[in-house]
């Protein structure tokens, strides 16, 4: 699962690219409600044709996030990775987002094997970050430079 980029977010159109040309299923959040949890919906190839993501094909969500007008439901289950957006993200994983809590109430329903991974520019990679109960870490997080293991994968 990958995210149509918003505000200076990270721009995930290579790895989704790649990963349909694998034939990899791939899907992105859909927010029905501002109450509901994100719901992974399918993404057609088309939508994201040439290397570009074709958002005169999208609608914004509650969330205001663009997402395909032409979707259908994917089971959270079937997910095996969910590559996540943030405005900081610390080297144990946890993110710093909008504020809204819409990612963590989604993380928090993955089976514990589903990579999470967190997306950055380095300079925006800090050495901690404060943490509520409710925050689920990602297991890497992936800036231009690195790659760290942020957090141990449950057996």
């Amino acid at each position: 699962m990958v995210y149509v980029p918003i505000r200076g977010e990270i721009d995930p159109i290579v790895l989704a690219s790649w990963a349909i040309s694998a034939e990899w299923d791939l899907c992105i959040g859909w927010g029905s409600s501002r109450s509901a949890i994100l719901q992974p919906v399918g993404v057609h190839p088309e939508f994201i044709a040439g290397g570009t993501w074709h958002r005169d094909q999208c609608e914004p969500d509650a969330w205001d996030m663009p997402v395909p007008r032409a979707h259908a439901p994917v089971r959270t289950t079937s997910l095996t990775a969910v590559i996540v957006p943030g405005l900081a993200f610390d080297r144990r994983g946890h993110r710093l987002g909008r504020g809204a809590g819409v990612y963590d109430r989604f993380l928090a329903t993955l089976a514990p094997h589903t990579l999470r991974i967190g997306v950055i520019p380095d300079a925006q990679l800090v050495d901690a970050l404060p943490t509520e109960p409710h925050d689920v870490p990602m297991h890497f997080v992936v800036t231009e430079k690195r790659v760290i293991a942020a957090a141990n994968l449950a057996p």
